[in-house]
């Protein structure tokens, strides 16, 4: 019974931080899309969280529908004229001017000025990078920043692998790292890169525990396959002990300025990530899909609720600032692959409005549309596909 229980629990915690992280991030796009459009005076149809049959819906003062579909992976802003949720085209092709005209003034997205379509189609993920620098503010601003000095920190040991190498060898929670082999070790990095030059070979470790007592211990790496390389590896997770942290508070001010560093920050390193697939320097093993989301969302809530917490609230503060934290570099992932130029994406609608302007207004021919969004969906698709099996071989031992 009681595993009945726990298993209900953990659908309860991974479900429910799972939709409620996705649909938070999904909705801030769209109402990107869908308040620039009403400053524009686009006519809107449908507002949707989510896909499939509608669990509930109303309509606005403005005949705007609202709804909340049982498929949580997405959402979308359906203009009046669009053929399909995607805005890819209109449902008709309007060529004569006058009639391009009124259609203009009654608000038709495809009739619109350059400007204002490209205002609303950008304002998705501008809207997700605003989110992500504001939430990021928001977690600094309650915790404060971390300027702790990881290079010099006593290496904690804050939990050990069943079965892993530190296991076998009797190493505890709690303890630090005072030494290897007799050399003093400061530093997460440091004491990482001993380990991981060393598989396989005996090293000497000197413990202190909690209460101050010092031991030796012997502990052989093993071996593992990283990147192609032989590296060694104890079955530790390892931070700094709270004591030797060192926040420092920040005011508003900074506190968005450091919001926007941690938003830039993501961004680089994606637009790295993604150049070292194609250089062959990174694997596209870290690309996650739906699963790989929903797991991340479980195990942050779980850990928040687990975890001792000193934050304001308790442990509802505590999952409240995880999932936030989630939901920020959720958000700037978002916003990031909506940039994209693949059809049907943000990026893709992007484009074509500069090759309309290229061509003096003319938008690009509708056959020429239709085969690039037919490529673009394929593309989406296979991404999609893609990230799903990466998380399918992470949850299956023996898949990767």
């Amino acid at each position: 019974m009681p595993d009945i229980f726990e298993g209900l629990q953990n659908v309860f915690v991974y479900g429910g931080s799972f939709i409620l992280v996705l649909s938070v991030v999904v909705f801030v796009h769209e109402f990107g899309h869908f308040q620039v459009a009403r400053w524009r005076g686009v006519a809107i149809d449908t507002f949707s969280i989510g896909f499939g049959k509608s669990l509930a819906s109303w309509r606005d003062k403005q005949g705007v529908q609202w709804k909340i579909g049982a498929l949580p992976l997405g959402g979308y802003v359906k203009f009046t004229d669009d053929s399909d949720p995607t805005s890819s085209t209109p449902r008709e092709r309007i060529d004569d001017p006058e009639v391009l005209a009124q259609a203009r003034a009654q608000g038709l997205f495809h009739a619109q000025s350059l400007l204002t379509r490209t205002l609303v189609v950008i304002a998705g993920p501008f809207s997700n990078f605003i989110f992500a620098i504001l939430a990021f503010a928001v977690l600094v601003q309650i915790t404060g920043r971390d300027v702790t000095d990881y290079s010099a920190a006593p290496v904690l040991i804050t939990s050990v692998l069943e079965d892993g190498a530190a296991a076998e060898a009797g190493m505890r929670e709690g303890e630090t790292v005072e030494a290897v082999d007799g050399a003093p070790v400061r530093g997460l990095s440091s004491f990482q890169r001993v380990i991981l030059d060393h598989p396989g070979e005996p090293l000497t470790l000197t413990l202190r525990s909690a209460d101050g007592a010092v031991r030796t211990l012997a502990v052989t790496p093993r071996e593992t396959l990283r990147e192609g390389a032989q590296v060694g590896a104890l079955g530790v997770a390892l931070s700094v002990r709270q004591e030797d942290r060192v926040i420092e508070r920040v005011n508003p001010a900074q506190a968005l300025i450091h919001g926007a560093g941690q938003t830039w920050g993501i961004i680089t390193s994606t637009v790295d990530y993604i150049a070292g697939i194609f250089s062959g320097r990174n694997s596209g093993r870290d690309i996650a899909g739906p699963t790989g989301i929903l797991m991340v969302s479980g195990q942050v809530a779980t850990a928040s609720l687990d975890a001792p917490s000193s934050t304001p609230g308790g442990v509802v503060g505590a999952l409240a600032l995880g999932l936030l934290s989630l939901m920020a570099v959720l958000s700037v992932a978002v916003g990031f692959i909506n940039l994209m130029p693949v059809p049907l994406l943000d990026g893709g609608h992007l484009v074509f409005y500069a090759a309309e302007a290229a061509r003096g207004g003319r938008p690009l021919p509708a056959v020429a549309q239709e085969w690039a969004y037919r490529a673009g969906l394929a593309v989406v698709a296979s991404l999609f596909l893609f990230a799903t099996w990466n998380d399918i071989t992470r949850l299956l031992p023996g898949t990767q």
